[in-house]
């Protein structure tokens, strides 16, 4: 028997059934994943929102006490860490609100405090910057602020944390070949090289003279905050000009036309790179800070100067310095200022070393008397107060005791009611004060500060302080500051040691010491200048000079072009008087700050008061370096930010 199997046929529409519940299964799962994974993405993006909400949060945190730090810093000095931590941002009209904390990890204070802050100490050697200063160097103050903000009521407590570092940075002035507080104007009617930076606050305008050996040469980095113009100013009444200009480009932008504006602080006002403020530095102090050594008072340079010397509104050449007072300011001294005693005796007739005197006039200053000449720019006689580098040397070195049998001056005291037969009459021991003990101020003297309060008359009368016999300075340096006009005659700060001298070089400062001429404007007369000279009566063609060096950093006011007389420009920083023929040769730095104030006839072109000399000019190298910087040395102040993280 055979059998055959019979296969049973399940019906079709029961696959079809699974088919489609398995689908749909596979669809619920996918349409639940996706509406997991759109959920997940929503939350991560909330999250993510929320954190970036809360890192906003936590930078305005940190930039509000930046501003308060920088405002502060710019005034003067920074406050404390506490104070600035304790500074909450304003957060009206936020639409989350959000709590601050600091970051040290201390629950007691974490809440009462915006950030923490970090403010470390003034570095005492230079350190190079960088930034966008990159290639000076300054005193660096470091500071890291640091705020973790923490988001309320959103269900979420996403906090996030940025740390800022920044340096607060003293850069001083004279690393410039250049610096100007107002439009800088450089027009030379012969080729001529900057070898040093230039910096001006706000608009440079430059012109060579022509092409090849004609043209104006920066040989490093330009800078100006308003732009750089080759052409001459729109303020010049001169005919135009468009001679060669040429920079060294690099991987930075040079020239660059947007640059940042340096501001000088000046006591507790903002605004302080303006002119019309910037000249206060060189003014006596305002009463609330005068004697003031510390914060806004260290700002004005009659505080920080070793001597100060005082001529009184009578004080004419005709005195021979009889009404001069000179002292020695120390603020390690309770005192603080100490009178200087005479250290001559002068009679009519001559100055004695014997008891037998007679004609006897006064008791005065080997360094420092009143003298007399006339002005051709200015038209006006010159009532000046005249410093004698070379006898200054002699007194800051003289031991001699009043009551010594050396000691001239003992026989004229009594007369003057000066009893004291123990006092010193040598300025060594003000360099004693100076450079040891509990009072020392970690240098000897090298620094005067000088204030002739004879009155100013347009055209007649001028006040002024004359720097004389000045070859060789002190072993620390000097500096010399002003606020009326200052004359320096001969050669200045070419030797160290009388043998060997830095002068008719260029670039050669190799026998000098730092120095400085703070003033309202700086004249040059050479070493044939006479003080005979007197004004129509003595033309030009009479006024014959020598070659003559000066290696010294000057900071000085100019006349600005105004649309009726051009100032001058760069070229003619260095006012002068003479029938010039020979050479100038001047290593320095040039920083002009302000409009002048006492010396204020315009500059006008050669053959009137002055012909032109054969400029050789370049910055004094030794400036490249914190230790070859002249004493008194203004800083500008800049914030340069370091890193900055956020988590």
């Amino acid at each position: 028997m055979q059998i055959f199997p019979h296969f049973l046929r399940r019906p079709k529409a029961a696959y079809g059934l699974i088919i489609v519940m398995l689908a749909l299964a596979v669809m619920t799962l996918v349409f639940a994943s996706l509406l997991s994974l759109s959920s997940a993405n929503s939350q991560i993006t909330v999250r993510n929102n929320l954190f970036n909400q809360s890192e906003n949060a936590a930078e305005s945190a940190t930039e509000n006490i930046m501003a308060s730090m920088v405002r502060d810093f710019q005034n003067g000095n920074l406050g404390t860490a506490s104070g600035y931590a304790s500074l909450f941002p304003p957060t009206n009209g936020w639409p989350i609100y959000y709590g601050f904390s600091c970051t040290n990890g201390d629950p007691a204070s974490s809440t009462n405090y915006a950030a923490s802050v970090w403010i470390g100490d003034f570095t005492t050697a230079a350190t190079n910057l960088d930034s966008q200063f990159a290639g000076l160097y300054g005193f660096l103050q470091p500071c890291v602020i640091a705020s973790t903000a923490t988001p309320q009521g959103q269900g979420q407590n996403l906090s996030a944390t940025i740390y800022q570092s920044i340096q607060f940075a003293r850069i001083p002035l004279f690393q410039f070949a250049i610096f100007y507080n107002m439009d800088l104007e450089i027009n030379p009617g012969a080729g001529m090289n900057i070898n040093g930076r230039v910096h001006s606050n706000n608009t440079i305008w430059a012109t060579g003279n022509g092409s090849g050996s004609q043209l104006l040469n920066f040989t490093t980095n330009v800078e100006a905050a308003t732009g750089i113009f080759y052409q001459r100013s729109t303020n010049d009444p001169s005919a135009q000009r468009y001679g060669d200009v040429f920079f060294v480009y690099s991987n930075t932008i040079n020239p660059d036309p947007n640059a940042n504006v340096m501001s000088l602080p000046i006591g507790s006002v903002t605004a302080n790179n303006n002119p019309t403020n910037v000249v206060a530095i060189l003014n006596p102090p305002p009463p609330a800070y005068f004697q003031v050594y510390t914060g806004p008072g260290t700002n004005y340079l009659e505080n920080a100067a070793d001597l100060i010397v005082s001529n009184p509104a009578a004080g004419f050449a005709s005195t021979l310095g009889q009404t001069l007072t000179v002292y020695y300011q120390n603020p390690n001294i309770t005192s603080y200022l100490t009178p200087i005693l005479p250290d001559i005796m002068i009679s009519s007739n001559v100055t004695s070393s014997t008891p037998h005197v007679t004609n006897v006039i006064y008791a005065g200053y080997s360094f420092v008397t009143n003298v007399s000449f006339y002005d051709y720019r200015e038209k006006a006689v010159v009532q000046a107060v005249q410093i004698n580098v070379g006898t200054m040397n002699i007194w800051l070195t003289n031991t001699i005791a009043l009551g010594s049998s050396n000691s001239e001056i003992n026989y004229i005291f009594p007369a003057f009611g000066l009893t004291n037969q123990y006092a010193t009459l040598g300025g060594n021991q003000y360099n004693v004060l100076n450079t040891f003990g509990s009072t020392s101020k970690a240098h000897s003297i090298n620094s005067i500060y000088v204030y002739n309060n004879v009155s100013r008359i347009t055209g007649s009368q001028l006040p002024a302080v004359r720097m004389f016999n000045g070859q060789q300075l002190p072993t620390n340096g000097l500096t010399v500051v002003t606020p009326q006009p200052m004359y320096v005659e001969g050669d200045y700060n070419t030797t160290t040691n009388g043998l060997v001298f830095s002068r008719n070089n260029l670039g050669d400062t190799t026998n000098t010491y730092p120095a400085g001429l703070f003033a309202d404007a700086v004249t040059i007369l050479s070493a044939n200048w006479n003080d005979s000279y007197t004004g129509i009566y003595t033309n030009l063609a009479s006024r014959s000079p020598v070659n003559t060096t000066i290696n010294a950093a000057t900071l000085e006011g100019i006349v600005p072009s105004n649309g009726a007389h051009y100032s001058g420009g760069v070229e003619n920083f260095l006012r002068l008087l003479e029938n010039w023929g020979g050479t100038l040769t001047y290593n320095g730095s040039i920083v002009v700050m302000f409009p002048s104030q006492y010396a204020t006839n315009p500059w006008l072109p050669t053959g009137n008061y002055y012909n032109a000399p054969n400029r050789n000019w370049g910055f004094d190298l030794n400036f490249n370096k914190s230790t070859g910087l002249p004493p008194l040395t203004p800083q500008v102040k800049q914030t340069v930010r370091g890193s900055w993280a956020a988590w």
